[in-house]
């Protein structure tokens, strides 16, 4: 009876399926590295979205002026709020209630860095904000009735790698958002690569 010895591999079949490994996880890495800068920078998107929609449905609820806001403080200990300073770049936002004098009484809800980012250094986020078209305060208002102080212009917050220049936009890669806002307190995300002349029915355009 003959009887067949079970093989394993040899060491070059070894070497030989590591190498091929080492090639794919090379091949898939530029892949990999972009699904997950795309999906930071949707992440980062989606918190200043979620502020300015509670800024809104805050100054609804207390039928009074709810400000939204960039800024660079830490927010361990906002107190009521007035101690925090606008700024146009983040890389985090606070949410507070003003009395009828624009005066700070209650501090609603903030981020010292962007989502999910585990820092407030702006060195260390790997994606940055810029507003555009901010009042003169350099926040945005909703009053009782959940309209803005943005005026004819709307406002815009973009979310883009450190290096701008790798977004679609510009040529690169890197799907860049921004989130708009309209003097009517309409709040929404759209992408600035998304031409709204060659895809006039595209929902995602700006």
């Amino acid at each position: 009876m003959l009887t067949v010895r079970p093989r394993g591999f040899t060491l070059i079949e070894l070497m030989f399926g590591i190498a091929l490994f080492a090639l794919l996880m090379v091949l898939a890495m530029p892949t990999f590295t972009t699904l997950l800068q795309n999906s930071r920078l949707r992440g980062a998107t989606d918190s200043i979205l979620a502020g300015l929609q509670t800024a809104r449905s805050e100054a609804l609820r207390r039928n009074q002026t709810v400000e939204f806001m960039l800024t660079s403080d830490a927010l361990d200990a906002p107190g009521d709020g007035s101690g925090i300073a606008a700024n146009a770049t983040g890389p985090g936002w606070a949410v507070r209630a003003l009395d009828a004098a624009a005066v700070s009484i209650a501090y609603v809800e903030g981020r010292s860095g962007l989502e999910g980012s585990g820092t407030d250094d702006p060195a260390a986020i790997y994606a940055t904000m810029s507003a555009t078209s901010l009042p003169a305060t350099g926040t945005i208002r909703f009053d009782g009735l959940g309209r803005t102080n943005v005026g004819v212009a709307n406002a815009a917050f973009d979310v883009t790698p450190p290096d701008p220049g790798t977004c679609k936009a510009s040529g690169g890669n890197m799907r860049c958002l921004r989130v708009v806002v309209t003097a009517s307190g309409r709040v929404r995300m759209c992408d600035p690569s998304v031409d709204p002349v060659v895809n006039p029915n595209d929902t995602r355009a700006c």
